[in-house]
């Protein structure tokens, strides 16, 4: 059996993270044996208190990263709804309840794509480590993740602001054949009349961190909802990540190409006529 912590405080937690490094798996007051590897540190965080909060104060959300993927979906309705939709996207009924925000917040994770959305919501996340405290904007973040963050530092809460009621907002993802890399999209607008007004879509592609599809977002904006202009976007969104990256794929257009339309339509549905 793989040895198993389980911390009580985040000072405690930043301890065990200083010492055992990228041999800890992070899981919420499951089955220990559905996360055990060889080599491996359980880090149980159900008894973290601050790590598992659900806050909505006026407009500004906060969700703690020590709670896992199913009681996202489960509990983060309403402002953020989103994240619920994005969640249940990204982890499949057999292991949501055992991934954590903060293990998906990781950019060796396969459930990376949970930064899409966030990139969309501009999420802000506190961080500690040994010796403080400090709040990133979430492509700050990125950067700093990828680079790789302090020793023993950990994300402790995601903020962000709620979307308002007008706003309607959309996700989707496909993972890679063979299960290498995904492809995931967020986007939301307005919908007055069934005109598209203030569209933001962002893009996740295989390696690359989500980037906002500014050139995409042009192809519907004060136009309506419709096939054609989905379509149009989609192709464009491809055309943007696809430059950025300097490759041309076929098949990395085509995952582009489907993320951004199925989010699109799934935001447009009942106004594009029939």
């Amino acid at each position: 059996m793989p040895e198993t912590q389980t911390p009580k405080s985040v000072p405690d937690l930043l301890k065990l993270i200083a010492k055992y490094g990228k041999r800890l798996v992070f899981v919420s007051g499951v089955d220990m044996s559905a996360a055990s590897a060889a080599g491996k540190v359980i880090i149980d965080l159900s008894g973290i208190d601050p790590l598992h909060e659900i806050e909505l104060k006026r407009d500004k959300v906060t969700i703690g990263t020590g709670m896992n993927l199913g009681r996202l979906v489960r509990e983060a309705a309403g402002a953020s709804g989103l994240l619920r939709q994005a969640a249940s996207i990204i982890a499949n009924p057999l292991v949501r309840n055992r991934v954590t925000v903060v293990e998906a917040l990781s950019p060796d994770s396969p459930y990376f794509d949970i930064t899409t959305p966030l990139v969309l919501l501009d999420a802000k996340l506190r961080l500690q480590n040994p010796t403080g405290k400090r709040t990133l904007s979430i492509r700050d973040y990125l950067e700093a993740a990828t680079k790789g963050l302090k020793k023993g530092e950990i994300p402790t809460a995601i903020e962000f602001s709620s979307l308002p009621p007008d706003t309607k907002a959309g996700f989707f993802r496909v993972v890679r054949v063979g299960g290498k890399g995904s492809v995931s999209a967020a986007a939301r607008m307005k919908l007055v009349r069934t005109v598209c007004k203030e569209p933001e879509i962002v893009v996740s592609s295989l390696t690359l961190v989500p980037l906002r599809v500014r050139l995409a977002e042009k192809e519907i904006v004060d136009r309506p909802a419709s096939e054609a202009s989905i379509k149009k976007a989609s192709a464009v969104a491809a055309d943007e990540i696809l430059a950025i990256t300097k490759k041309d794929h076929a098949y990395e257009r085509t995952l582009i190409e489907i993320v951004v339309a199925r989010t699109l339509r799934s935001i447009m549905e009942g106004s594009i006529p029939s």
